[in-house]
């Protein structure tokens, strides 16, 4: 299966123009992985500019082969992280703490903190996919696997299954329609990490 983002190098986006394309696809994705975490839009915001400023800043530093969604997605991680210590530490709770009860904020700081956190995280979001795909029709189903996850052309589906190219592309729409809907608390989250499915 192929759910995972494509690697971009640093050597992709080396111009300014191509990181500016980069912030502009990425930029949103990033934010609401931070927002699920920190609870307030704007810090959110500032993490996910600070994370990418800093990615840019010391890209000469890093590895050719670094995996430059991946780095951003720890620096992001960490971010939040930091951001948690802090709420957590804080004597004068403020309106940001008060909108997130204490048992939250030690839950997600333990979570990020867990080395294998993001293959545990992409595991249990696929299970969620996967319980809700289970609700589709075997058709349905079986077409969008083969064609999102399991990245087989529409024509060679359409072949197989001795079915047209729009009867694909329905049963395709029908299981992203369904899925939008029923897993519409975590499309934040799935848009990082399980992107291929809804792209």
């Amino acid at each position: 299966m192929n759910a995972r983002h494509n690697t971009i190098k640093p050597a992709d986006i080396r111009s300014e123009s191509k990181f500016g394309s980069f912030y502009s696809a990425y930029y949103k994705r990033f934010m609401r992985y931070a927002l699920y975490y920190v609870g307030n839009e704007q810090t959110a915001e500032d993490i996910t500019h600070d994370a990418i400023l800093y990615y840019w800043e010391n890209r000469d530093a890093l590895s050719p082969e670094t995996d430059v969604v991946g780095y951003l997605v720890l620096t992001v991680k960490n971010k939040c992280l930091n951001y948690l210590k802090h709420l957590q530490v804080e004597a004068d709770f403020n309106k940001s703490y008060a909108e997130l009860q204490e048992w939250e904020v030690k839950s997600r700081i333990m979570t990020l903190e867990d080395d294998n956190y993001t293959e545990i995280f992409t595991r249990e979001l696929m299970d969620l996919v996967t319980a809700s795909l289970a609700k589709l029709p075997q058709q349905t189903r079986d077409i969008f696997v083969q064609h999102r996850l399991d990245s087989k052309p529409r024509k060679e589906i359409a072949a197989a299954m001795g079915v047209s190219l729009q009867k694909i592309d329905y049963h395709v729409n029908k299981a992203n329609d369904h899925l939008h809907k029923d897993l519409k608390d975590y499309i934040p989250i799935l848009l990082i990490f399980l992107q291929r499915i809804f792209e």
